[in-house]
């Protein structure tokens, strides 16, 4: 028996099927959303950055206040004590204070534990969560390769990850243009800028590597959490133990983070800061650490998809 169409209600399909070309995004898309919907993790983690951007904001901006004469007034009005300190700055000693460039450098490698907290709370579960609950079956079943499926995974931690090491230096390098009399800090210090978001850039890739490396290796989001902060520890206290046993500062690139800090003062070209391992080890160490991490990833991404 053969069916009848009704052509009166279902119109025939006249176009053609076209393959997407950024099949990733709404897997991005929603990765984001849902860690987005979880507030007070993000306010907590938020919360030591955006109180430190601030803090080194005013600090660069008084810098640049005192040495153009005109000190902000939380430092006091001439009279008191305050005002006595302000003008003992505004005297001379304006060009003791520590310049911008070092003062951004400072704030990346102090902030970098928190930028690192964030990567790993966000980046530890993408993985791992997903083969608990089975979720990696539907994406699978889907047109959506490994490849897609992993550049979504590693979007979505790099995204929070951003946010912690780039997005806070660029706010201080934005104040200190605003700040610095007719714009000389960005035209005499533009590479500040640029390797602001160059370090930044290479930490959060480092950091949503190893993230993400742990987490294809979990279970757990707790387990990829615990794996992330020993291996931290781990890598770190065995840099430093054998560095100053050896007398050798070259064996600190055991760590890629502390690979990274050495990478950092070369980018920031900071003369003043002792320059410890050699650079050539630094990228070699943070190289092969995101090269090892996404050998791993990609091993065992691909057992998932032949096991779905």
């Amino acid at each position: 028996m053969k069916a009848s169409a009704h052509t009166e209600v279902y119109r025939p399909f006249k176009g053609h099927v076209r393959t997407r070309r950024w099949r990733f995004v709404p897997l991005l898309s929603a990765g984001i959303k849902t860690a987005l919907k979880k507030r007070l993790p993000l306010l907590l983690l938020f919360a030591p950055l955006a109180i430190g951007t601030v803090i080194f904001a005013f600090v660069v901006y008084s810098s640049f206040a005192i040495q153009a004469g005109a000190p902000p007034s939380a430092l006091g009005q001439p009279g008191g004590l305050p005002g006595l300190i302000g003008s003992a700055l505004l005297a001379g000693r304006a060009e003791q204070l520590i310049k911008a460039r070092e003062m951004i450098v400072t704030f990346h490698l102090a902030t970098n534990i928190f930028s690192m907290l964030l990567i790993a709370w966000y980046g530890a579960g993408l993985l791992a969560e997903d083969r608990r609950l089975g979720a990696h079956l539907l994406y699978f079943a889907r047109p959506l390769s490994r490849l897609d499926y992993l550049t979504a995974k590693f979007l979505t931690v790099a995204f929070f990850g951003a946010l912690g090491s780039i997005l806070p230096g660029l706010i201080i390098c934005v104040i200190a243009t605003f700040a610095s009399p007719e714009w000389s800090f960005i035209r005499s210090e533009y590479d500040v800028v640029l390797a602001t978001f160059g370090f930044g850039l290479l930490w959060t890739v480092l950091g949503s590597s190893i993230v993400l490396c742990a987490s294809s290796l979990s279970s757990r989001r707790i387990f990829a959490l615990i794996g992330v902060f020993a291996a931290f520890m781990l890598v770190t206290a065995t840099g430093n133990i054998l560095g100053f046993l050896q007398r050798d500062p070259d064996f600190r690139a055991l760590s890629p983070f502390m690979a990274a800090d050495r990478i950092a003062v070369f980018l920031f070209d900071l003369k003043r800061r002792r320059a410890g391992m050699d650079l050539d080890l630094a990228w070699i160490s943070v190289t092969s650490a995101i090269l090892l991490s996404w050998a791993v990833t990609w091993w065992r991404v691909k057992r998932m998809d032949v096991v779905s």
